[in-house]
């Protein structure tokens, strides 16, 4: 009777055993992976999937139970020399598929803007042994380095045009602003780097200097004149009948003009250029007899 209670109590044992492994153990999964499915635009130098699972993956023995479980193909069906990384210390449950740049090179043996597929095999074993049932397949695409560079050059030069506007602008907007407050003055006249530049003699550049100074003087005095007229329109009155009243007599200081106008104005900044490029010709008579 007592052999009989034994056994039975062995027999329960076992059973208890045997259904908590049973219940304990998960079959293998790929809870997640990067690059994803269809992913596109993908690095090709150092291309490398990244594999999480639902089970630890970390064992010595790993590497050797799972050597055949991986593989990189090209559209051709061609193989890539591949890495595979088990024993992460940060986290057990991954694997890391990486090229192997020791044996192929990325710039011939990887393509740009081309599919490539990781086929993890079904017989992938974890851990515990569990395995993960069927075939799994991630495919991805890499980038198309030639139209990325493109569009890198077309937004340089488009940056480049906008810096070179914005500049442009930026120095007339200063040159305009300076030349209003009167910062940039003109060079001072000299005949004989005039004469140089030219191949004229000195007396002929001094000659067309004073004729432009005249000019230019004409031209100040009939540009004064011109506004003092209309400051003079300003103090005039228009009457319903149509006549004009003056509202009093004012000088033309009283309007802020310094200016003297007329021919009076004219023939004395005439008579002022003629004085100041007779100076000028004597000092360079001067200089002439010293040499």
């Amino acid at each position: 009777m007592k052999r009989i209670g034994a056994i039975v109590c062995l027999a329960a044992l076992i059973v208890t055993m045997t259904a908590s492994v049973c219940f304990g153990a998960q079959s293998l999964k790929v809870v997640k992976n990067y690059p994803q499915d269809g992913q596109t635009n993908t690095t090709k130098d150092n291309m490398c999937v990244k594999l999480w699972f639902n089970n630890d993956m970390d064992g010595k023995d790993m590497e050797k139970i799972n050597k055949d479980c991986f593989s990189i193909t090209d559209p051709k069906g061609k193989k890539i020399p591949i890495k595979v990384y088990y024993n992460n210390p940060k986290d057990k449950k991954q694997i890391m598929v990486l090229a192997d740049t020791a044996k192929i090179n990325t710039t011939k043996d990887i393509l740009d803007n081309t599919k490539y597929t990781l086929t993890i095999s079904g017989k992938l074993q974890d851990k515990a042994g569990n395995t993960l049932g069927e075939d799994q397949k991630v495919s991805f695409t890499t980038l198309n380095q030639g139209q990325s560079t493109k569009i890198y050059m077309i937004m340089m030069v488009v940056m480049m045009g906008g810096m070179f506007i914005f500049s442009s602008r930026q120095m007339k907007k200063q040159a305009a602003k300076q030349q209003e407050e009167g910062k940039i003055k003109e060079e001072p006249f000299n005949p004989y780097k005039e004469a140089k530049k030219t191949g004229k003699s000195v007396d002929e550049v001094i000659a067309i200097h004073e004729k432009e100074m005249a000019k230019k003087a004409a031209k100040e005095a009939k540009k004064a004149s011109r506004k003092n007229n209309d400051d003079d329109d300003d103090d005039y009155e228009d009457e319903d009948n149509g006549n004009y009243k003056v509202k009093g007599p004012k000088p033309v200081s009283a309007g802020g003009s310094s200016f003297i106008t007329g021919r009076k104005a004219i023939a004395e900044a005439k008579r002022a250029e003629e004085e100041r490029l007779e100076k000028r010709r004597a000092a360079n008579a001067k200089k002439k007899k010293k040499k």
